[in-house]
């Protein structure tokens, strides 16, 4: 029974399985474009501009084009129906691949084509970019005759040459309280909450603002500021919630890396194990000469990923902190408390915290945050409980 389990699995799991399945929804997606625009009922055509970064000269942009979703106006007797009813419109939403895009970032532009679901991703040179958020325009004319343009805008960030780190910041139960390893928990907050209803973790956002603002040396002299990145498994159909939701509860602005969870050539869905390693790969070739500052929770494989990126590129890593994701990994969480004596006589800075004071302690003792962070992180927690 197992051997024929493991074999169905593999077949489910082949590269085989994953083009039949990639194929299917192509064609349904092609169907679907050309009839709405043979009838008449094409909402319009949206271009979503997410927020890039710039590395040694290159801008990064990424974009995508969908038809314009058609969301629920509100009003709904059901609790919560319309933002389920929103956030699902936002992951069938009808993309158009083979299409054009143009970006502009000043008098830079370039050029790129959408995949299959939408989406493109368009690099600039960009040499002597001042540090900072910049903005971008994405236009393109979409399946429609030369004459109409849709446009989009969006930001870039170029960090500091002169930061002494940057952050990778994991999402779901470090930042917000998601769940992941609590089954249909998650499942509720993820599908039935929006930015407005979905809870913070107590207390980071005023250690990521403490992160930001650094430590100021003996003369008051502010270092420049930090970059931060923020890392999830989550659906790129997530991005405005989780936008608006860092907004809303005060954590420092940044570019996100989420993943396309529609299926491909290579497999049918993306390993989250897999991305975020090809993110901190990507983010250390890009700024080889700044150590991170990696976070993240028990909850997942957070603490293997950063571990082993620490023992891959010795030096590379200014402090690892592993926040308790919830009560149900409680015995993961001393599991790993134990172990980071260990790690750190291998000479990895890795710390477990039960909260945010806790991890606040630790970037404090390695002088990356203020004595200032930590009254503040003990005011929101002290505000929230």
């Amino acid at each position: 029974m197992d051997s024929a389990s493991n074999k169905l699995d593999e077949a489910v799991r082949s590269e085989e399985a994953a083009k039949a399945v990639s194929g299917l929804e192509a064609k349904y997606a092609s169907h679907r474009r050309s009839q709405k625009l043979e009838d008449g009922t094409l909402r319009g055509i949206r271009v979503v501009v997410y927020r890039g970064w710039v590395a040694q000269g290159v801008a990064r942009v990424h974009t995508r084009v969908i038809e314009t979703p058609k969301l629920p106006e509100g009003g709904s007797r059901i609790p919560y129906w319309d933002v389920l009813n929103a956030n699902l419109r936002r992951h069938v939403a009808l993309a158009f691949p083979d299409t054009e895009v143009t970006v502009h970032l000043g008098e830079v532009t370039g050029t790129g084509i959408t995949d299959r679901h939408g989406y493109a991703s368009v690099q600039l040179e960009v040499p002597g970019l001042a540090p900072g958020w910049h903005e971008v325009q994405v236009t393109t004319s979409g399946d429609h005759d030369d004459s109409t343009e849709f446009t989009g805008t969006g930001r870039v960030l170029c960090p500091s040459p002169k930061a002494k780190f940057l952050v990778v910041s994991d999402l779901d139960d470090t930042v917000i309280r998601t769940g992941l390893d609590e089954g249909m928990v998650a499942l509720r907050r993820t599908l039935f909450r929006d930015a407005h209803t979905r809870r913070a973790v107590p207390g980071m956002a005023s250690l990521y603002r403490g992160l930001q603002r650094g430590v100021a040396s003996k003369r008051g002299t502010t270092p420049p500021e930090p970059a931060f990145f923020y890392l999830s498994t989550g659906s790129w159909a997530f991005y405005e919630m989780l936008t608006q939701f860092l907004q809303l509860r005060g954590y420092p602005r940044g570019p996100l890396f989420l993943t396309d969870w529609g299926p491909s050539d290579r497999y049918i869905t993306r390993s989250g194990e897999e991305h975020k390693k090809l993110a901190l790969a990507r983010l250390r070739e890009a700024y080889p000469d700044t150590r991170l500052v990696l976070i993240g929770d028990s909850g997942q494989k957070d603490p293997e990923i950063y571990l082993d990126f620490a023992r891959a590129n010795p030096g590379a890593v200014a402090e690892i902190v592993i926040m308790r994701a919830s009560d149900a990994s409680a015995e993961r969480t001393e599991e790993l408390r134990e172990q980071a004596v260990d790690f750190r006589e291998e000479g990895i800075p890795f710390h477990v915290a039960d909260d945010a004071m806790e991890a606040a302690e630790a970037l404090h003792a390695a002088h990356l945050c203020d004595d200032m962070t930590m009254e503040e992180v003990e005011t929101e927690m002290g505000a929230v409980f």
